[in-house]
């Protein structure tokens, strides 16, 4: 009898462990069910990375854990309740999943890209919704003969391009002019760059400021007898410079896309909704940013606290990551003043602007090759620069900025935090330690030089000074001598990814800023992407170094992120490529410049 009732009594216990298990997986289920309308976002080269459609889930993605959520926001985000109870090394770690769908993602556009003429603008038609400009079979001829590749990826730059075409060809050239001729706010900003017959000249306030209008004349130079007759306006400062408001970029995007021009009155562009200003008038209406501002945001991913970036363009825009504003010096900083559509040429580029990214030549390298070896490299993350970012003093937020925030981070102890590891046999695992024992063994950081961009008066540089950790200047060399460097934003465009890029060190990098060559290289592959809170910091290094006594780390894996880091920059990031990049944007800017209203396709590209 004893023995019946405690066979009933396990039964019973055995019954509500099942129960339980099925409720947990019930939640789980229900919180995956209402992310449905945040599908997962299937990598496609063929689309803009502001405009892609939302798609269902597709096999390409399948190795990654079904109940993480892919996000269009660009991140891979951990569903905690996935990994409560269950058994350490069960699991896949991410890191894994992002490095394999990087690589095919990657070898996929290779095998896509146009092998001729004819289907590069087939491709070129159905990316855009236009066909190529005039002149496209020149450049097409003349970036083949140069050895450059992946000629299909230009979506960011017709991203950049397609708003204007809302606008009427003679409004156009009004604005142009405008900025040309000194008749705008930003003239005190701006060198003119005219290209005639072949020739190249500078005119402009700022056309001997500073070491940019001559090292524009010399990318030209090289490619300038195939360009047409043209003045380009642009700016030589090192971030975007014309916001304009969301209503006014959608409506000219509609405009656009029905092959419309807007009136007059429709192109000195639209104000935000009375209460939005800032980065908010920014966003569309269902941004995150807005819906904050209006306390309607919700928590469709309370149950995923942690991620990884997969798509890093997406990561950056500040409408979908209200949460970096405090982050990075520029957002920080700036508050922007909505203006209309003017096409000014700018090193740096931003969501919400409508500035026209080009290519910054500064600090390109082209020296020697890295020959260290990689397993004499130092197994830990290397950081030298300057306290650039933000103007430091009394009325900046200058302590959240993102220098000075990974200065603290990887050099001061904040007591223990739980790091994701792998097992021996490359599950998913955790391990707590002290932050100050992690931070000895995976970073060697700190500001170099003396403090800049700083208030002697108010005190502020003597207080960088005192607050964070400064260290001796390095060479190259000895910042090659690090297996693993990483580059975080200054003021804008990185002057240092290149040169970072052509070590072979894995290279890591945290910024807001999409540059000219964010087409055409995979993250993951070429380098590994870190989020601006470095949140992420700690769980990288683990994977790659290991824990704290060097066990299970894939040290080959940051071995072939940096060779192949290294070879991208060698066969992707040429002068060749800056040149080839610059030619076709100056074609596209010479049809806008140069249509007529009662034509509009008078300047697009016709085979003969």
């Amino acid at each position: 009898m004893a023995l019946a009732s405690i066979r009933r009594i396990g039964y019973l216990l055995l019954l509500l462990l099942v129960l339980s298990f099925l409720t947990l997986l019930s939640l789980v289920d229900r919180d995956l069910s209402n992310l449905s309308n945040q599908s997962v976002l299937r990598f496609n080269p063929n689309l803009n990375q502001s405009d892609r459609q939302i798609r269902q889930p597709d096999t390409s993605l399948r190795t990654l854990q079904p109940s993480n959520h892919l996000s269009q926001d660009g991140h891979l985000y951990l569903n905690h309740q996935l990994y409560l109870g269950s058994t350490p090394g069960s699991i896949n770690h991410p890191i894994f999943d992002l490095i394999r769908n990087a690589s095919e993602s990657w070898k996929t556009r290779l095998s896509n890209q146009s092998k001729d003429l004819r289907s590069a603008v087939r491709e070129y038609s159905r990316r855009n919704g236009r066909v190529p400009p005039v002149g496209f079979e020149d450049w097409w001829n003349w970036s083949r003969d140069h050895g450059v590749k992946l000629l299909d990826e230009h979506d960011s730059m017709h991203s950049d391009l397609e708003a204007f075409y809302a606008l009427k060809p003679q409004k156009f050239r009004e604005r142009a002019s405008d900025l040309l001729g000194g008749r705008t706010k930003w003239k005190s900003l701006i060198f003119t760059l005219s290209i005639r017959s072949g020739q190249i000249q500078l005119r402009g306030l700022k056309k001997s400021s500073g070491p940019r209008p001559k090292e524009m004349v010399e990318l030209l130079r090289g490619i300038s007898q195939f360009l047409p007759d043209v003045d380009l306006p642009i700016s030589q400062e090192d971030i975007p410079v014309i916001s304009v408001s969301s209503e006014t970029r959608e409506l000219h995007l509609r405009a656009a896309r029905r092959s419309q021009f807007l009136s007059d009155s429709e192109a000195e562009g639209v104000q935000p909704q009375p209460g939005f200003k800032g980065w908010s008038s920014t966003c569309s209406a269902d941004s995150r940013f807005r819906q904050r501002i209006d306390g309607l945001e919700t928590s469709p991913l309370s149950s995923y606290t942690q991620s990884f970036i997969h798509d890093h363009t997406a990561s950056m825009q500040i409408c979908s990551h209200p949460e970096l504003n405090p982050l990075n010096g520029f957002l920080s900083s700036a508050n922007p003043r909505v203006y209309p559509f003017y096409p000014l040429f700018s090193f740096s580029k931003y969501f919400g602007f409508s500035d026209l990214g080009i290519v910054p030549t500064s600090h390109y390298s082209s020296g020697s090759e890295d020959e260290s070896d990689w397993n004499n490299k130092q197994s830990r993350l290397n950081w030298r620069g300057s306290n650039t970012g933000i103007l430091f003093d009394s009325t900046t937020n200058w302590r959240q900025s993102q220098r000075t925030r990974l200065v603290k981070f990887t050099n001061v102890g904040r007591g223990n935090v739980k790091v994701k590891r792998t097992t021996s046999k490359g599950g998913l695992d955790f391990f707590e330690a002290d932050s100050k024992l992690l931070n000895d063994k995976y970073f060697d950081v700190g500001f170099s030089g003396s403090s800049s961009q700083c208030d002697k008066v108010d005190g502020t540089c003597e207080a960088i000074r005192n607050i964070y950790t400064f260290k001796e200047l390095q060479t190259s060399n000895q910042t090659s001598s690090y297996k693993y460097v990483i580059d975080v934003d200054g003021n804008g465009w990185s002057g240092r990814f290149h040169k970072l890029m052509s070590t072979k060190s894995a290279i890591l990098k945290s910024t807001i800023f999409p540059e000219w060559y964010f087409d055409r290289i995979q993250p993951w592959v070429h380098y590994i992407p870190v989020r601006v809170d470095y949140q992420d910091l700690y769980d990288i290094m683990a994977f790659f170094v290991g824990d704290l006594d060097g066990k299970n780390g894939h040290d080959q894996l940051g071995e072939q992120i940096g060779k192949a880091g290294s070879d991208w920059a060698k066969e992707y990031w040429r002068v060749e490529d800056m040149q080839s990049y610059m030619y076709l944007l100056i074609l596209e800017y010479s049809r806008l410049m140069n249509r007529t209203a009662e034509n509009p396709e008078s300047m697009d590209y016709v085979p003969l």
